[in-house]
């Protein structure tokens, strides 16, 4: 095998090993046919590929490419057939798709926008209403300090009228038990007073029919 012949079979080997993992496309012509040898005269594989039909590249030789259709079938078709591009209908196609969903994230970055500065005014507010809740809370607590103060003050108070009224109820039983006393004291000088008065009344009695007598005789001797 000559230098040439090999160094063909290499070049061919390389082509067909990029070819496998290239895409073309049907160009503008509208309609294009399949065919199982590298002339138009042999037989259609498949016909009426539309423009813009994406094919498989399986092999390239003298102009003509060997390419897998979307339905599975293998053939070949003139290059002039063929373009590594999209078609320009499919472009503008794809162009516009692309433009519709730019459109599209535009109008929902908008929409997530709006929400978004609403949520902020949301959370404002919220953070608005925090903000006089947090004073309220600090002004009950700072009214709950001054009521504990009070009340504390209020229970020292007690405990000292507690302790006064102690102090009165032991002087007011010591008052009692002296009056207690007195009076019983009292009671035993009226006892004795009552006694010798009575004594006192007995000896009259008894001494002044003694002396009456005693006069009444003395007046008789004279």
């Amino acid at each position: 095998m000559s230098k040439k012949r090999i160094t063909s079979l290499i070049v061919g080997a390389l082509l067909s090993a990029t070819a496998h993992s290239a895409t073309v496309y049907v160009s503008d012509i509208q309609f294009v046919a399949i065919r199982e040898g590298l002339d138009n005269s042999t037989r259609a594989v498949e016909r009426g590929l539309k423009s813009g039909t994406p094919l498989e590249v399986l092999e390239q030789n003298n102009g003509y490419t060997k390419v897998r259709t979307p339905s599975g079938n293998e053939g070949w078709v003139a290059d002039y057939f063929l373009s590594e591009d999209m078609v320009t209908r499919d472009q503008l196609s794809t162009l516009q798709s692309r433009l519709s969903r730019n459109a599209e994230s535009r109008t929902e970055l908008a929409n997530t926008l709006k929400v978004s500065q609403q949520k902020i005014q949301e959370l404002n507010s919220t953070n608005s209403s925090l903000n006089d809740e947090n004073d309220a809370l600090k002004q009950q607590l700072q009214d709950a300090a001054e009521l504990s103060a009070k009340a504390q003050a209020i229970v020292s108070q007690n405990e000292d009228v507690s302790y006064q009224i102690a102090t009165l109820k032991q002087q007011a039983s010591t008052a009692i038990a002296q009056a207690e006393k007195l009076q019983d004291t009292t009671e035993q000088k009226w006892f004795m007073i009552g006694g010798a008065t009575l004594l006192g009344g007995l000896l009259l009695g008894i001494l002044l029919p003694m002396l009456r007598r005693k006069k009444t005789g003395t007046g008789s001797w004279s």
